[in-house]
């Protein structure tokens, strides 16, 4: 990257940012898709906007790498057989033969466990993402912005002739993705799931969990983490430090599943349900906040070797980021966070001393 593009940028314009969401929808709504891939695109642009984005207007280089890191996280839940189907095979993701990542995805979980974290410590991973990888570089990647035979190129710059492994987004791009990040993924998992829909029209007709399948968090896979956590929090819940009952807690996303879809293992709680539930998909009150920091901080070493033998896939440093980003977002439109019961409060400004590096 120049010294220039170094430079950072300030936020893009409410008008600027108006003709960004207008492109991505032209995009979903008047791209061809054969395949499911350029839904998975989007979509892992987004992610990655999160955890390595600054939250400027700055460009944001992302290698194609991190890229097939990320198809692989999106794909690994749909790669399994789904529920009504009665097969052992996974939903069609293509109009002809199924697609590539879903049978590498697919035969990876076949090898060594439904678990992802089982597979990235295996011998496997690296040719697993070198294989999607080679995939997106291939076919979405450079067919993306393509809407008839006009290309708009106002994500990244087309250079499908030198076919690089990184590309660098535009001004103000990573920043769009960052702001409207929940919208941007709804439209796309929207379109995505109604393309799953249609190709495998006859096996499915109207079953109304589709979505749910597709981008939903595996509630009974969540269990593993529960020893876990229930030995790192001494047995009490972790909001109200009241102790736990097995039959009335369950594990929770500290930054909700609807906020920012994936499971990382330093982001779960195990809390009561009478604290669960009133929490809902709100951001838990500064405390609380003071309180996951702390936790994951004191069992730096601890959690990730059991989460390791676990199995379980986990990142402190993504969630750490993920988090600055939901709570920067909620300080921004000004919005409340979650104390106990129906108790919410503003935010503050102490949270970002809370998080700082």
């Amino acid at each position: 990257m120049s010294g220039e593009e170094a430079i950072t940028r300030p936020h893009p314009t409410a008008e600027e940012q108006l003709a960004f969401l207008r492109k991505l929808r032209r995009l979903l709504d008047e791209g061809t898709f054969t395949a499911t891939y350029k839904y998975a695109l989007l979509h892992a642009i987004a992610d990655l906007c999160v955890t390595k984005g600054d939250g400027s207007g700055s460009p944001l280089t992302l290698t194609t790498r991190e890229l097939a890191d990320q198809f692989v996280r999106l794909y690994w839940r749909q790669a399994a057989p789904f529920p009504a189907d009665g097969t052992d095979r996974p939903l069609k993701q293509n109009t002809g033969r199924q697609a590539a990542v879903v049978n590498a995805v697919r035969e990876a979980r076949a090898e060594y466990d439904p678990r992802l974290g089982r597979v990235e410590g295996s011998d496997a991973w690296p040719g697993l993402l070198r294989n999607v990888e080679s995939t997106v570089r291939r076919m979405p990647l450079w067919k993306l912005q393509t809407v008839g035979s006009r290309k708009l190129d106002f994500l990244y710059e087309d250079r499908a002739a030198e076919n690089p492994r990184e590309i660098t987004l535009r001004p103000g791009v990573a920043y769009g993705f960052r702001e409207f990040y929940s919208l941007i993924t709804d439209m796309v998992q929207g379109a995505w799931t109604a393309h799953v829909r249609r190709t495998n029209d006859a096996l499915l007709g109207p079953v109304s969990e589709l979505r749910e399948f597709l981008f939903g968090t595996d509630r009974k896979g969540l269990s593993a983490y529960r020893d876990i956590l229930e030995d790192v929090q001494q047995g009490r819940c972790f909001y109200c430090e009241g102790r736990l009952r097995r039959d009335a807690s369950a594990v929770d996303h500290f930054v909700p599943w609807r906020r920012y879809p994936f499971d990382l293992g330093h982001n779960f709680v195990l809390a009561h349900r009478g604290c669960n539930g009133p929490k809902g998909d709100r951001l838990a009150a500064v405390p609380h906040l003071r309180r996951w920091r702390a936790r994951n901080e004191a069992s730096a070493y601890d959690l990730p070797r059991r989460f390791d033998e676990a199995g379980l896939i986990h990142d402190r440093d993504a969630s750490l980021r993920i988090t600055r980003w939901a709570y920067g977002q909620v300080a921004t439109s000004g919005g409340q966070v979650w104390v106990r019961g129906d108790e919410l409060v503003p935010l503050g400004r102490d949270w970002e001393r809370v998080l700082a590096a």
